[in-house]
């Protein structure tokens, strides 16, 4: 059977993160695993515990997936996998690594601040197959985790078909449409959409100043094979990532500079 280590940014309580479990262990081609953060790390991006203890303490998922071993962690989605791959589960060598089912979407910049893309990342950076999985925000309705739990299971059954090149991963957004609304998968690129972020000052404490930050997301980019764009037009997005940040234009431009 396959070994598939599970995580996630919104906690171990998670709804995505169990029907993801479910699905997978439904199909009876899976060995699953599962370390979660004790409380929601939205937003954390790839940060890690480093001046405090990190704590980690076993957890039993509900019903089928009571068998699960599972782990709860006090610290991010980088920590969770770090942790597992070194020391929660010395018997466990996870084929595959997956992140999710985050309720919301990650495309454009906001992968920059994702938990759920950083679980991935962190597996990446271990030369692990992985992949991000990301639920749309419901134009109407509510959150149906349970179809794209259904929806993310040909992707990775594909993953362990085909493989991945090392050192890579998969940022899947999933839309939040009913069935037949969905126009098939699209592979994709990375894009440049994003939040529009402001904050508004609320009441202070004091002599310190007290901010919430909020933001309105914004479609700048056009090109229907960039993720948002193909999210957004009913598409599965798939988008290969990799840990690479170099600029390629940025970088022959430099080449011209006179201090080279």
């Amino acid at each position: 059977m396959h070994k598939i280590l599970i995580t996630n940014d919104d906690g171990l309580d998670s709804p995505g993160l169990a029907m993801l479990a479910e699905a997978l262990l439904r199909t009876g081609l899976y060995e699953l695993c599962v370390v979660a953060p004790e409380r929601e790390q939205s937003g954390v991006g790839h940060g890690i515990t480093l001046h405090t203890p990190l704590y980690a303490e076993r957890a039993t998922l509900n019903g089928p997936l009571a068998a699960v071993p599972t782990y709860r962690v006090a610290g991010t989605p980088a920590d969770c996998v770090k942790l597992a791959l070194t020391n929660l589960f010395p018997d466990f060598a996870p084929d595959v690594v997956l992140s999710g089912i985050n309720r919301g979407p990650n495309v454009g910049t906001n992968v920059l601040y994702s938990g759920t893309v950083a679980g991935a990342l962190e597996a990446c950076s271990n030369n692990l197959p992985a992949a991000a999985l990301s639920l749309d925000v419901p134009q109407i309705g509510s959150w149906d985790f349970r179809l794209a739990a259904e929806l993310c299971l040909p992707i990775v059954a594909e993953l362990f078909a085909q493989g991945l090149p090392a050192w890579s991963a998969l940022n899947v957004n999933l839309p939040n449409l009913p069935h037949d609304e969905i126009k098939g998968v699209k592979l994709t690129r990375h894009g440049l959409s994003g939040f529009r972020e402001y904050y508004t000052e609320e009441p202070g404490e004091g002599a310190r100043r007290r901010f919430r930050l909020e933001g309105t997301m914004v479609f700048r980019d056009s090109d229907p094979d960039l993720d948002a764009v193909a999210l957004r037009a009913g598409w599965i997005s798939v988008t290969p990532l990799g840990l690479g940040m170099l600029h390629a234009e940025a970088h022959g431009k430099l080449g011209r500079w006179n201090i080279f």
